[in-house]
């Protein structure tokens, strides 16, 4: 299929004319700029990177992480639809810009770059709470938080189970070594979902407000270099202190994950094969 047959089926799918999110801040260097599509600087989302005119095939990943760029490295003219348009690392580091390197690699390969990045968190089929909240046996009761004009997150409910046991069945469900847990309340019935940075407080807050017993995240640690993370993630702790709700955290990525495996059926639809791309090590970090 052509790039740009795909792409303009993509921007209709996730609606990205509307989104007003803006991606260009932290992700484009002045290092990397070189390489970005003009569409992507003006829109800031959408096609970041413009490959070949033909896609022989597609993958999807949460991040554009080393292991992800080596795999997909020995294709040609691959599309490499992403949720995030950074490097990650599961430590201080946190976010990092895709390195001009990479970008002249991809583009030497005939590689194509797509994001979605709250287009897809509140997509009504694939958003990334909505395919957590399915792979973990939540029942979506409403959504809510809204961002950039649309819910992201949500509130479900799963039958009456004893916290150990709930949160065993997300460790497995979401193949993770372990969880990062904090229990206040016996029992898990009623469940706030919120994939990837949940660490808000203003989202903890609508979680308590909404009779939740249970927050499902992947950020309950925030080891990210950065004041104003750390900050938030602090008062999220402070108030929890207060509520003492529940917190299952799965990381960032391992959140974000089920998103990314679900999202490679829109691509077969199109006919178009697409694979997930498994980044190892950090579906192993904790």
């Amino acid at each position: 299929m052509k790039l740009l047959t795909l792409t303009s089926k993509l921007d209709i799918a996730f609606r990205i004319a509307e989104n007003t999110e803006d991606l260009v801040e932290w992700a484009v260097t002045d290092s990397n700029r070189r390489y970005v599509h003009p569409a992507f600087l003006e829109g800031r989302t959408g096609l970041m990177l413009q490959g070949g005119d033909i896609i022989q095939k597609a993958y999807t990943a949460v991040f554009v992480s080393d292991r992800v760029v080596e795999k997909i490295l020995r294709e040609r003219n691959c599309l490499l639809f992403t949720h995030h348009h950074f490097n990650y690392y599961e430590d201080e580091r946190g976010l990092q810009p895709i390195s001009p390197e990479t970008m002249e690699a991809l583009c030497r390969a005939g590689h194509s770059l797509y994001v979605a990045h709250a287009p897809l968190d509140t997509h009504a089929r694939y958003g990334t709470s909505i395919a957590l909240a399915e792979l973990t046996g939540i029942t979506v009761e409403h959504f809510f938080y809204d961002y950039f004009g649309a819910p992201t997150a949500l509130v479900g409910h799963v039958t009456k189970t004893g916290f150990q046991d709930f949160a065993s069945r997300v460790c497995k469900e979401l193949q993770r070594p372990y969880l990062t847990l904090q229990q206040h309340r016996p029992a898990v019935e009623k469940v706030a979902v919120a994939a990837g940075g949940g660490d808000l407080p203003d989202l903890l807050q609508y979680a308590y407000d909404a009779g939740c017993d249970t927050l499902l995240t992947g950020t309950v640690e925030n080891r990210w270099a950065v004041p104003s993370f750390q900050e938030l993630n602090r008062a999220f702790h402070e108030l929890n202190t207060r509520l003492k709700l529940n917190l299952i955290g799965g990381t960032h990525f391992g959140t974000e994950r089920p998103a990314m495996l679900a999202v490679t059926e829109l691509f077969e639809t199109y006919g178009i094969c697409c694979e997930y791309c498994e980044d190892e090590l950090l579906l192993e970090a904790v």
